[in-house]
């Protein structure tokens, strides 16, 4: 099973450990979902302008959340098997249809959260944010390994995304991140909603198209890499095999 992994879906699942069931299966299951996206981005070097304009926001969208759902799984197996056990339920599509279902990941919530100022200010803690990119994983996970990061990568050689990283300190790594997440969500969806009243070509030309696609994965990619060096890190990578994996994913044709 793991050796038809993509790149991008090994750094983003880690090495899979098939029928075991639990977050395995659902990691699994991402697994495919990120290797079927993989495919039709090498495909979209082969498409016409129009079509590139029409399915790339999508892939990359696709990327984006697939991307963050995995490394949630990841982090936080409780939230994404919660979510799963809801999902198993046999009237669950059959909600969806009444209001928005709560029960899935969500971009405002579980990737991104409002600011907290203090992350202990609330004493009892009893609902803190436990956002992918928010103020509470922000102090406990990104910024308390950032140096373990930075330790694993300094004497690689030959890799420009590596070499960019090694150059951050973590604000600026974490200021640049969220910003390029947020902005990059934003972007994309404006080609799937079909909110534009101008052709779609226009805004999201060939080379247009190329650098959101490159900033997508470059970035999903290097929270992939980031989270090989956090101990508790379901299926966790060997920190020179999640390098190996950042190198090979930079190789995708339509990157």
């Amino acid at each position: 099973m793991t050796s038809n992994q993509s790149a991008l879906a090994k750094l983003l699942c880690g090495n899979l450990v098939p029928d075991r069931g639990g977050i395995d299966e659902v990691l699994s299951h991402l697994s495919l979902s990120i290797d079927n996206v993989v495919i039709e981005l090498i495909r979209l070097e082969s498409l016409t302008p129009n079509q590139i304009s029409l399915f790339a926001p999508f892939l990359g969208r696709s990327i984006l959340e697939l991307g963050c759902t995995a490394l949630i799984a990841r982090l936080d197996p409780f939230r994404v098997l919660l979510i799963r056990e809801y999902q198993k339920q046999p009237n669950y599509l059959d909600s969806l249809m009444d209001k928005p279902n709560k029960s899935s990941i969500r971009w405002q919530g579980d990737v991104f959260a409002d600011k907290v100022t203090d992350i202990l200010a609330d004493k009892s803690l009893q609902n803190p944010t436990r956002a992918l990119l928010g103020d509470y994983y922000k102090t406990l996970i990104w910024s308390a390994n950032f140096d373990e990061l930075q330790d694993a990568i300094r004497d690689v050689s030959g890799d420009e995304w590596i070499i960019d990283l090694r150059q951050k300190d973590f604000a600026r790594f974490y200021n640049e991140t969220l910003s390029d997440f947020s902005s990059l969500y934003s972007k994309l969806s404006k080609g799937i909603h079909h909110e534009l009243v101008i052709p779609l070509s226009s805004a999201f030309d060939q080379e247009t198209t190329r650098l959101l696609i490159q900033k997508t994965v470059r970035n999903i990619a290097t929270l992939g890499l980031f989270v090989s060096v956090v101990s508790h890190t379901v299926n966790k990578l060997d920190i020179q095999e999640a390098i190996a994996a950042y190198k090979e994913i930079q190789e995708i044709g339509v990157l």
